[in-house]
Parts: C-alpha cells; structure tokens; sequence
C-alpha cells in the first residue's frame, strides 16, 4: 500500500498501531508479514518469532505507546508494558516497515518522581548522587519494590537501600534485609569446591561419578566422563532442571513437588539424562551440574552444604545472616519476593537448588563476602578466580563469570528466583566490588547495562 506524502505520519502511526495490537496478542506472525521483502530475506521467521516472545516476557502486554523522537529515519516510541517500559524504533517503508528494534529506555527520570522514591542514601557526595540517579531511573522503569546495594571501594564501604520491602507498606529494606542470592550461590559453591582441591578431597579431573552410588553410564560421552571441573563451569552437557518442569502449571506447585525432592528421587532423575556433547568442550549453563556439586561436596567432607559454608565462609568472614533457606513453609523468615507481574511468589527451598542456589544473604554480608574476593589472599577464593574455560575475552572459573574488559579482570555471578534477582560483580585489580539485591524477578540484559553503569560512576569516584 503506498501512501502520499502528506499521508506519511498517518500511515506510519496505522503501522505502529498494527504492530502493538498484534504484539499484544502474541501474533508473531502477523508482525513478520508486515515486514518489506528485503528486510524478510534477511530474517527467519523463526528468529524473529522467538526474539518477539522474549521481549513480551520483558514487557508484558503494551499498554501504551508514544513518540518521544526521531532519528536517522526511525521514529522512536516509548513503550509502556505491564512489566517494564522500553523504547521501540520504527522504519516505516509505504505501510510496511524495513527494520524495528527494542532497546531497554534510558530516559532520565523528573526529580520530582525521583524525590518520591524512599531511600537511606545520605546524597552528600558525587557517589550518592550517581547511584541515587541509576537506581532510581532503573526501580522506576522496571516497577521493582525493594533493592539494596553494598559497595566496596579501596576498602571504605557504602551501603544503600531504596523502594520498600513490602507492596502496601512503607518499610525501607536495611543492610540487614535478608534476600534470595539464586546463582550467586554457585559462586560460594565454586569457592567450596576450590576448597576441596586445596584439602585434596578431590582434584578437578576427577571423574565426577566416583562418588555416586551405582552405575551412571550416562554422565559420559563417548567415553569422555563429566568430571568435577565440568561441573563447576558449566561444560558438563547436563540438563538445566530436573525433574522435567514442563508438566507444573504454576511456581507454587513445582516448589511444592521439590519440597519432598530428596537427593534418592534427583539421582534417579540423573539417571534418566543424556548428554549429548564430550564433556569439557560446550558450554550449557546447568543447576543440575551445581546441585550434583553440593552433594559430592557433602559427601567427601561427610558435612551438610549448610556446615561447609559455614565453615569455610560465613563464620571466617563474619557473615552472621547468610545461610541456605529451608522450605516454602518458611514465608517469614525474610521478605516478600515479586515476580514479572507483580505477584507474591513463594520462597525458595533446599530441595529444589541446594549448591546451585538456595543461600540467602544481606547486603551487609555480602560487602564483607566481596571484600574477601577483592583481596584474594584466601587460596579458596584465588583459585576460583582461575579461568578454566572460555576465550580470552570472557569465561568461566569454579562457579564465577570472568569477562576482561576496559577494567581489566573482572569477576561476576548474577542470580534469579522466583521472586528475587540479584548481582555480584569484583574488580580485585582495582578494590572494587558491587552487590546489588532485589525482591522482584525478571530483568535481562538491562541489569548488566545497569551495573555497568553503576561500576563506572563508582571507579571514576574518589574520596
């Protein structure tokens, strides 16, 4: 369909207009059609299909969608989604368009807006201006409740907390608030491991089956066996979950069925998986892997997951409100976790994560847990920090992201439940660390952006 010039806005704002209805009802189809021949002949449907129904699990449906610029021959939308907002571009080409593109929105938030967020944050120095500027911006663009940061910079600490930890109620969450680490846990679990090394309870090439009851033909491939160091980098082919989640229609069933999963009933789900790579050569992010690490630890010390982190972390280094969490029956205990939508989700357990992502911390301990990885003087914690896959632009070590960048080495593990998101980034090289805490799911490639931008306000700050 070809329009006028004087037409042009109107067909474009039809086109807008078609894309958020059909996005909106999920038609992925539908948005591809109305794609120009050239732009089709260089993407699959398929892609795009699966591109679109990420972004609607970001977003939410579009409840509303305004142009704020134009640029390079786009226009600009601001999209309002259920869940979080974000900016859509549009090339319009006679009632089709030639390209489309999300990006997360970057728009300032009024200081008035600004003003009405709680927070501790003292405003005094060019730092707390700068966190209070980016989380604030990303809480309100995202609808999070409550989050709660701990810096370390040359050893001085700073300690923020914004939102509340509660919806209906005004309660600032404290550096004391205890919240859902999810995979951060595999960064204490990597340390444990590291741990084991050093007390020769076991080497990494060590085939990982040896301490398994009976036979796991299986845990191999081409008879390549999956061993300890697989485990611990995500190289080991396992499955992302088990059991098979696919036939749980809600969160609260799934960890209902997970509150009797003994390890009896995840070995003979174990049993039931292929691999289908040589073990140490793909990486395939997997908390079947780090769950299976959490029980070899425990049987080659002949101690609860809960005893070794204890041991050989939260009491060296003070850590005195870091511990696993217990069942779905513990709704008390800690705060209230939100989900994409919203909605109060239920707490994690044991069961269902063990060494892969059942601790939970504040703040406050996680400032003294990055101080202990910033140094390194730990041997544990030094020999998690070693690269044992990957490029020499990004990889992994026991449990920890390692990406080098314009900083150097930096050493990272982000985490998400249920009703918690959570990330924890060092630069040993220049005394720097992050924590940052949050009682609502969701969030994805945004929140690295975000800690990006808080870790460069916090190197170019002095004191």
């Amino acid at each position: 369909m070809i329009y006028a010039q004087g037409d042009q806005k109107t067909a474009n704002m039809i086109l807008k207009d078609s894309l958020v209805s059909r996005f909106n009802r999920r038609d992925f189809d539908g948005i591809y059609d109305l794609g120009t021949t050239p732009w089709k002949k260089k993407s699959k449907r398929e892609a795009i299909k699966e591109w679109l129904n990420y972004i609607y699990g970001l977003t939410g449906p579009v409840l509303e969608s305004k142009e704020y610029k134009q640029l390079a021959g786009a226009s600009y939308y601001k999209w309002t989604g259920t869940r979080k907002t974000m900016s859509f571009s549009l090339k319009d080409s006679g009632g089709l368009f030639s390209d489309f593109n999300f990006t997360f929105l970057q728009e300032p938030v009024p200081a008035a807006e600004m003003k009405k967020m709680p927070t501790d944050n003292p405003l005094k120095s060019s730092l707390d201006s700068a966190v209070n500027v980016i989380t604030t911006s990303f809480m309100v663009y995202n609808r999070l409740v409550g989050v709660s940061i701990g810096i370390v910079k040359d050893g001085k600490t700073y300690l923020y907390d914004y939102g509340t930890t509660e919806k209906g109620k005004q309660r600032l969450p404290g550096s004391h608030e205890v919240y859902e680490l999810a995979s951060i846990t595999k960064a204490f679990t990597g340390i444990l491991v590291a741990q084991a090394v050093i007390d020769k309870k076991f080497r990494l090439q060590d085939d990982c089956r040896k301490w398994l009851d009976g036979v796991f033909p299986n845990l191999a491939y081409h008879d390549q066996p999956i061993r300890i160091v697989h485990l611990a980098n995500h190289t080991s082919g396992l499955l992302h979950e088990l059991p098979d989640l696919s036939a749980y229609t809600s969160s609260f069933d799934v960890l209902k069925m997970y509150d009797s999963y003994t390890d009896q009933k995840f070995f003979d789900d174990l049993r039931k998986g292929t691999t289908h790579t040589v073990p140490g050569t793909t990486y395939q992010y997997s908390n079947v892997g780090f769950k299976l690490l959490g029980i070899i630890l425990e049987r080659v010390y002949k101690m609860s997951y809960a005893k070794l982190v204890e041991k050989y972390i939260t009491r060296p280094f003070g850590m005195k409100d870091t511990r696993p969490s217990l069942a779905i029956s513990d709704t008390t205990s800690y705060m209230k976790g939100y989900d994409e939508n919203g909605l109060v989700m239920p707490h994690n357990n044991f069961n269902m994560f063990g060494g892969s992502g059942a601790l939970l911390s504040t703040s406050a301990d996680m400032v003294s847990f990055i101080r202990h990885n910033i140094s390194e003087k730990d041997p544990a914690i030094a020999l998690s920090h070693q690269q044992t896959f990957g490029t020499s632009a990004q990889g992994i070590g026991l449990g920890w992201n390692i990406n080098y960048g314009k900083y150097g080495k930096m050493v990272w593990k982000d985490g998400g439940a249920l009703g918690f998101r959570s990330y924890c980034i060092v630069v040993p090289a220049l005394r720097t660390g992050i924590v940052w805490l949050a009682n609502k799911s969701g969030l994805g490639d945004e929140l690295g952006m975000m800690i990006d931008e808080l870790l460069d306000a916090v190197l170019k700050f002095s004191q």
